[in-house]
């Protein structure tokens, strides 16, 4: 008797359903469905959100409030990352399902792309500049003017095949900066100030008076940048901060006699840029990241540098050679050993 009203009870939940969904609609429907857990599935682990959606693993940001790019791709409640730059460091590149991520430290460079000597072998990149968002690099093995994108590290040609040296016969450029749409240059071999057109690559030399060496018998200039149309240069042989005069190209001392070297013993200065009229310097070697006083309250003598951050001899990595140092906005890049990084400055 109660097997017969089980089965009564059985019969009726099978035809109220079908009487909704006939056998051909269920099967769709299971169909459907199976597909939508798929598409769902891959959705979660393929794409990040644009923006921060604030729980359940998909919505990380980077600790300036930029999304990172980092999900929850796995049950395994681990922080999983597709990109990482320039907050975020892969700790794990070979594992390409998902990988581990943690911040980088303040100083600490993130290579950008996997590109070697940026894809036109200039394996000795220096000066570096941006205009209107569009990254310049002048480099030694092609006496060239190229851009850069700085999402793949890769390098293309501005100047013509034809133009070698920069039409000057500098061989050897180093500093890069950019006032307004004008972009200028130094370099090792004539130790002249020049302006470069970006469409050509060709250099015109500013000033005809100054001997070489910018009045200052600075020979070996390096990093140039620029904060409210005012040029600064830093140089090896003195080992000093300059400003440049842009009509003349004749240099003034910025730092006290007393802070040769930058104050920290900094002899080798590779590398200028500038983000909102705060003066930031590569140090060779010491392999390191500073900030340049610049009019201090405090009395702090001009030129004097401080370290960015704790990071260790190599900004983090090994075999980096720092050149060039330039800013787009609030991101800092760096040219060295044939390839682009972004550097953790705050």
């Amino acid at each position: 008797m109660k097997e017969r009203l089980s089965t009564r009870k059985t019969l009726k939940r099978e035809e109220h359903a079908s009487s909704y969904f006939p056998l051909k609609g269920r099967t769709l429907l299971g169909t459907l469905g199976a597909a939508l857990v798929v598409l769902v599935t891959l959705v979660v682990l393929v794409a990040c959100p644009a923006t921060p959606s604030g729980g359940g693993g998909t919505g990380y940001v980077c600790a300036n409030g930029t999304p990172s790019s980092l999900r929850d791709a796995t049950a395994d409640g681990l922080i999983r990352c597709v990109s990482c730059n320039p907050l975020y460091r892969l700790d794990d590149p070979t594992d390409v399902v998902g990988r581990s991520c943690r911040p980088v430290a303040l100083g600490e460079a993130t290579r950008i792309g996997s590109v070697s000597q940026f894809d036109v072998r200039e394996s000795s990149p220096t000066g570096l500049a941006a205009i209107d968002g569009t990254l310049y690099m002048v480099g030694q093995s092609n006496g060239a003017l190229f851009t850069l994108d700085t999402a793949s590290g890769v390098a293309t040609r501005v100047s013509d095949a034809a133009v070698r040296q920069f039409g000057v016969g500098e061989g050897q450029p180093t500093g890069l900066a950019a006032i307004n749409n004008t972009l200028y240059m130094v370099g090792l071999a004539n130790a002249f100030l020049y302006t470069l057109d970006t469409t050509t690559g060709m250099a015109a030399r500013v000033g005809s008076g100054v001997l070489s060496g910018f009045g200052m018998g600075e020979r070996a200039p390096t990093g140039l940048a620029s904060i409210d149309n005012t040029l600064y240069m830093a140089g090896v042989v003195n080992q000093v901060l300059y400003t440049l005069d842009t009509t003349s190209g004749m240099a003034t001392q910025v730092s006290a006699s007393s802070v040769s070297q930058f104050g920290v013993s900094e002899s080798i200065p590779n590398g200028l840029a500038a983000i909102d009229g705060t003066l930031y310097l590569l140090g060779q070697t010491n392999g390191v990241l500073y900030t340049l006083n610049i009019g201090a309250a405090d009395g702090t003598p001009d030129g004097m540098a401080i370290q960015v951050g704790s990071a260790t001899t190599g900004f983090g990595l090994t075999g980096i050679s720092p050149a060039g140092l330039a800013a787009i906005d609030s991101a800092l890049y760096m040219v060295g050993t044939g390839s682009l990084y972004a550097l953790r400055y705050q």
